[in-house]
């Protein structure tokens, strides 16, 4: 028997009873929307936690700290946890870490990351933010967002990022006029602002001896993301302002905060850009083999997942179920089908049809309602998929449904694997059907 003849009569035999065959496909449409709709609502919630940490910072950045929480060197032997062949070494976050951290294999960028709590001066306004320092060159991998103008580029020297939620303010109204006064809305973006360490700016207790650094505004960072409160400026810019305020602290209080700082440059923190968020963990886990402290947004999705799993794995039991239970109907309409047409069965084997013949046909017939099922099921559960969508947005819920194509196609797949393996049983039955006793039957 030819494949077509064979596809033929299968599509033949299950339309003779159409309410049935209905009816089973319909089981089987259940069973696969259940389980795809169960099981896009797990992959829904895991997208909407890389959504949520997205919004604070790359997933494929790691931050790395000196191992003592400072700059300072630290004695690799009085820490057991650490990587044994490590011991003993003073490790040091300074620029040969930096350099070593780029010789790692899927590493992308590297910057060391300066911070500075400083004041903006423009006209008449001024503003106090975070200030930080990295490499200009590295400032869009590491995921600073800028939603105007643009980031800084490794040409950039005298340019700064300001985020949009810095805001500026009359420094000569008191406290309780800048709270009912309106925002002042300033056009940054080609501007140039000062900076400087001195608080009294902008005021009669200015100090006229700090003169400010003046900067060029390139571009801003979104009002509401991690950034929206701070200013990124080249490292090197940072750098200068640092000493130039630690110089006059020492002559103005006759001290500085960076009298106990190393001879050799060390930094607070560096950051580490990863070509792929899978290659997260293995980077990060190289780094504290070399005696750092390293942790990444992926540590944070990572708790979440874990957190969510049993749920994930009842929502798609519960699907599976569903199809088992389709499996059982298909189980049941083939057995059925054997008994109606046994002396269907005799004539086929009495005319020459090979048991192989028979088998296949019967695991045809199987196979298309798997098959119709799962194509139908997955329709089913794209237009569910939207509905949960809708409703989630109308609740103002992040948790959506969201249904990758190899869900789609998995699900086919296995609505029709299901489909051939319930109707094995049936189809041996009637392969052993007796010829003559078939004939017989009426």
């Amino acid at each position: 028997m030819s494949t077509r003849d064979l596809l033929n009569m299968a599509l033949r035999n299950l339309l003779k009873r159409k309410l049935r065959t209905f009816l089973t496909v319909l089981g089987v449409v259940i069973g696969t929307a259940s389980i795809v709709v169960m099981v896009s609502i797990g992959i829904g919630m895991n997208e909407s936690f890389e959504r949520q940490l997205q919004d604070w910072g790359s997933l494929q950045v790691i931050n790395v700290f000196s191992p003592n929480g400072g700059g300072g060197a630290y004695m690799m032997g009085e820490d057991t946890s650490m990587n044994t062949q490590n011991k003993g070494k003073q490790v040091k976050l300074d620029g040969a870490a930096v350099e070593s951290f780029r010789q790692i294999s899927s590493v992308e960028a590297v910057s060391p990351v300066k911070n500075l709590y400083l004041m903006l001066g423009s006209g008449k306004l001024v503003a106090d933010a975070n200030i930080i320092g990295l490499d200009p060159a590295t400032m869009e991998a590491m995921g600073y967002k800028v939603d105007g103008g643009r980031a800084l580029t490794g040409e950039d020297v005298k340019a700064i990022v300001i985020g949009g939620a810095v805001e500026f303010y009359d420094p000569k109204l008191s406290w309780e006029m800048r709270m009912s006064a309106e925002k002042p809305k300033l056009e940054l973006i080609g501007e140039k602002v000062e900076v400087t360490y001195d608080w009294g700016y902008g005021t009669k207790h200015a100090d006229k001896s700090v003169k400010p650094f003046k900067f060029e505004v390139v571009g801003t960072m979104p009002a509401d993301g991690s950034n929206s409160w701070s200013v990124v400026m080249p490292l090197k810019e940072v750098e200068k302002i640092e000493k130039a305020q630690k110089e006059w602290e020492k002559t103005k209080y006759g001290s500085s905060s960076g009298n106990n700082q190393k001879k050799s440059q060390e930094y607070e923190q560096v950051l580490v850009k990863v070509d792929d968020i899978k290659n997260v963990q293995v980077v990060q886990q190289h780094i504290k083999d070399l005696g750092y402290r390293a942790s990444s947004l992926t540590d944070q999705l990572e708790a979440m997942k874990q957190t969510t799993k049993m749920l994930r794995m009842v929502l798609g039991a519960i699907g599976a179920i569903s199809l088992v239970v389709a499996a059982i109907g298909i189980t049941n309409t083939m057995v059925m089908a054997i008994y109606e047409r046994t002396r269907e069965i005799g004539i086929m084997k009495v005319i020459g049809a090979s048991l192989r013949d028979i088998k296949l046909l019967f695991l045809t017939e199987a196979a298309f309602i798997g098959f119709a099922g799962g194509i139908i099921g997955i329709l089913v559960s794209f237009a569910t998929s939207k509905l949960v969508n809708f409703v989630a947005m109308q609740q103002g819920s992040d948790m959506t449904s969201s249904i990758p194509l190899w869900l789609y196609l998995g699900s086919i797949g296995f609505a029709t694997v299901i489909g051939v393996l319930s109707g094995y049983l049936p189809a041996k039955r009637a392969m052993k059907l007796s010829a003559l006793t078939a004939i017989k039957t009426e």
